[in-house]
């Protein structure tokens, strides 16, 4: 029986029909069964291929490539005895070729698509699934090769096309050189054949539909019962794993679940970090071969934070010989590396092991809120067997009873003593709080006079901002750096601590680690009176002298049903509250402009920009906090309106906030504000034109901007700083970063414009119009003056004349 298979040309372009015509008629040729014996034109491509030279001319390398061509095709058929020919199908445009296409059901399969998009001035949407579709046949797909889909566009949209198109696309500006443009479709066309038709171990990988990989349909089947659709799927591809992430992908399409991906296999945990942080989003990771390492300290950021997840890692047998890019080997185990960070792991060697080994997995994950891995060998990840695993899933945990021990009772007993009636300032330090949490805070704050902070580490956890209103006992934050005036005040009278019997400090949901603060172990032991509410015993620090070992809930339920402070007691912590509110955060040297600026006055004038924003524009966005001296300071001075993401959090690993803000920018539902300073941009990878593609395919990215504040003053500023303070030296090289050269000004990737500028000044009206203008992501190079005054760097800055 014959076959006939159909080309697709979308096209009104002259010159590209009679090209494509030229290498039907080519094709035509070379599947045309021959009378006698096939032709060997092996000696005469040979000598043709001689005669070409170093620099031929294309109608020779045609003319070679045809001959090429019709020898490899008619071999091809008289080997595999199947007649085979070619119809041209011609279109306008893809609205006729979608409206007519379906209609050709007794005719060619069609399995090659040429598309001239060459008149459109930018990238657009991929025009190939929706002609794939309009040629399905009874319910199935056309047969496809990765040498199906042609398209031809402008150079000026090349860019946008390459980071839409996908893998499998063949992208083409239209040639100048006709002669090379027909050799270019023929060897695509031909290249079809061979794959789709002629090469049997090739044409196996489209022969038919695979099953799902069982490791994806169960992974995605214990997620989907634990996290229903508040989970993400993130991966870095790789040839072990790109069977599993396809396969993932699949099984989730349609659902909530979200198919990301990132610059490297550190900013995919990263994202999980934030995912968890900021929506209390699950994740799954998958990585091929050799990657463990590659996540750094954020392992222990994922695990402090709670953030339950499972890390899918290929990996070699433990059994092969210094397999390439394995982590276990005579030498080496990478196992041991995950047990060092105290995370669990399997590792699934056979196929037969995968349902137990992924129960165990499962049961690991439920007993414990934190990163599990799964090591996997090629064959693991490759399994696809006809019938589903049906791993047996873990029983979601019983609550456990809120009945409090004679322990707790008698510490919530003292903690509502010192609430009610002790005479003491109150300072609440609030870690990573749930919505609903916030507001009971709010609410017992305003009643009992307690002023509140956040941290560097947990910034918005509460606000000088919620849901558009002030929150007048909102101090600043509270930590080792960025500490606010009026917390130093708070907490200081003449510059030396106020003392336990004239102050209290509550720690909420915090380990009272040494980021919490800026005092010395010594001076939280003996001259601060520490309350700290953690449910985990094993995080009670030594600083600790009430410990309310108790979820947090427990304990806000107890202190709003007994809240009853004595009037004297809220005067005096009114009155001292009104007092510090009272003070400005910003001292005159402040205001000195300068060029370059510093980071002080910089910082002062964009606080008071965003403050006006929020107050009479209504203005929300989610800050992200790099490490180093400009994070610090935009934690201090500009004001939030809700929880931000903090590279501070954990191991403070430069760059990490950077890295997490394609995730964050796609994910938040309002506006995006970034400070990342040159030092950590130096550290990581371009993340713009993932940022740009992210947000051009958000569909809530034409409603938002996104603002990142490069902040840049060639030097390491922490370190710097620390030797201002310590050494008076200069750092020189080893505090040096080098700036990168300015990127065009303006660019758009479909409905968001990207706007880069260069600020050595302030520019209140200019940067107004930046951040309010919705659907625009800004990149600021702010030059700075390095400093070290201020901006709670330490006590000693602080005690400086000039903040007096």
């Amino acid at each position: 029986m014959k076959g006939v298979l159909g080309i697709c040309l979308i096209t009104q372009a002259q010159w590209l029909f009679e090209d494509v015509a030229f290498v039907v008629e080519q094709l035509q040729r070379g599947l045309a069964v021959a009378a006698g014996e096939p032709w060997s034109a092996a000696e005469c491509v040979a000598e043709m291929c001689r005669a070409l030279g170093g620099q031929p001319r294309s109608e020779a390398v045609l003319e070679t490539l045809m001959v090429q061509a019709e020898d490899y095709l008619q071999a091809s058929t008289a080997a595999n005895r199947q007649e085979l020919s070619v119809e041209l199908l011609h279109f306008p445009t893809p609205e006729v070729a979608l409206a007519q296409l379906p209609r050709h059901t007794a005719g060619p399969q069609v399995e090659l698509f040429i598309v001239d998009a060459s008149a459109l001035p930018e990238a657009g949407d991929d025009p190939f699934e929706a002609l794939f579709a309009a040629c399905g046949r009874g319910g199935h797909g056309p047969r496809l090769s990765p040498h199906s889909a042609l398209l031809y566009c402008s150079a000026a949209a090349l860019p946008g096309w390459m980071t839409r198109a996908g893998g499998n696309r063949h992208l083409r500006v239209p040639p100048e050189d006709r002669a090379a443009g027909r050799a270019d479709l023929l060897r695509i066309a031909v290249d079809h054949l061979e794959h789709g038709h002629f090469n049997r171990m090739l044409a196996r990988s489209i022969s038919t539909a695979l099953p799902p990989v069982s490791i994806a349909t169960e992974v995605a089947r214990f997620m989907g019962e634990r996290w229903p659709d508040h989970w993400d799927f993130h991966s870095y591809t790789g040839s072990m794993v790109a069977g599993l992430i396809q396969s993932m992908q699949q099984r989730v399409a349609g659902s909530g679940v979200r198919c990301l991906h990132g610059c490297n296999e550190h900013s995919l945990a990263v994202a999980a970090l934030a995912g968890w942080q900021l929506y209390g989003r699950a994740y799954v990771i998958a990585v091929t071969s050799g990657m463990i390492d590659e996540f750094r300290g954020t392992l222990a950021n994922l695990k402090r934070a709670g953030a339950p997840g499972l890390i899918i890692c290929a990996d070699s047998p433990d059994n092969a010989w210094f397999a390439f890019q394995g982590t276990l080997d005579a030498d080496h185990d990478g196992r041991q590396v995950i047990a060092a960070r105290g995370l669990g792991h399997v590792f699934i060697r056979k196929v037969d092991e995968v349902a137990a080994k992924l129960a165990e997995a499962f049961a690991l994950l439920a007993e414990r809120a934190e990163p599990v891995f799964v090591l996997a060998t090629q064959a693991v990840l490759e399994s696809r067997p006809q019938q589903p695993l049906d791993v047996g899933l873990p029983s979601p945990a019983a609550p456990a009873p809120q009945r409090l021990s004679e322990v707790q009772q008698a510490a919530l007993d003292e903690a509502l003593r010192l609430i009610n009636q002790a005479p003491l300032h109150m300072l609440w330090q609030c870690g990573r709080l749930s919505e609903a949490q916030r507001e009971r805070v709010y609410r017992i704050a305003a009643a009992a006079g307690i002023a509140l902070a956040d941290s560097i580490t947990q910034p918005g956890s509460v606000g000088p901002y919620h849901q558009g209103q002030a929150v007048p006992n909102y101090l600043g934050p509270l930590s080792l750096y960025g500490f606010s005036r009026r917390v130093y005040r708070f907490l200081h009278e003449r510059h030396e601590v106020v003392g336990p019997d004239a102050m209290c400090l509550f720690f909420l949901k915090s380990k009272v680690d040494q980021a919490a603060t800026p005092f010395s172990e010594g001076k939280l032991k003996r001259q601060v009176r520490v309350v700290q509410v953690n449910h985990e015993p094993r995080h009670r620090s030594p600083f600790t002298d009430l410990a309310l070992d108790m979820p947090l809930d427990l304990f806000l339920d107890q202190v709003q049903a007994r809240l009853a402070v004595a009037p004297e007691v809220l005067a005096l912590r009114r009155a001292r509250l009104a007092a510090v509110t009272a003070i400005s955060e910003a001292v005159p040297v402040d205001h000195i402009a300068t060029v370059p600026m510093t980071a002080n006055y910089f910082f002062l004038r964009l606080g008071s920009l965003v403050r006006e924003l929020i107050e009479d524009d209504g203005y929300r966005y989610t800050g992200i906090y790099d490490v180093g001296r400009c994070g610090i300071s935009a934690l201090r001075n500009v004001p939030r309106t809700g929880p931000g993401f903090s590279g501070w959090y954990g191991r403070a690993l430069m760059g990490d906030a950077l890295m997490a803000l394609p995730y964050i920018a796609c994910s938040a539902a309002d506006n995006v504000l970034a400070f990342v300073g040159d030092g950590a941009r130096a550290l990581v990878p371009d993340i713009e034109a993932r940022l740009l593609a992210g947000l051009a395919q958000d569909p809530r990215g034409a409603a938002k901007n996104v603002t990142l504040f490069y902040l840049s003053n060639g030097v390491l500023s922490m370190i710097q700083t620390y030797l201002d303070k310590r050494y008076a030296h200069n750092g020189a090289r080893q505090v040096a970063v080098t700036a990168p050269a300015p990127a065009p000004a303006v660019e758009r990737a479909g409905a968001i414009s990207l706007c880069r500028r260069r600020m050595l000044q302030f520019d209140a009206d200019g940067l107004r119009s930046a951040l309010s203008s919705p659907g625009q992501l800004n990149i600021i190079d702010v030059m700075l003056a390095h400093n070290s005054d201020g901006d709670g760097l330490s006590l000693v800055s602080e005690t400086a004349w000039n903040r007096q």
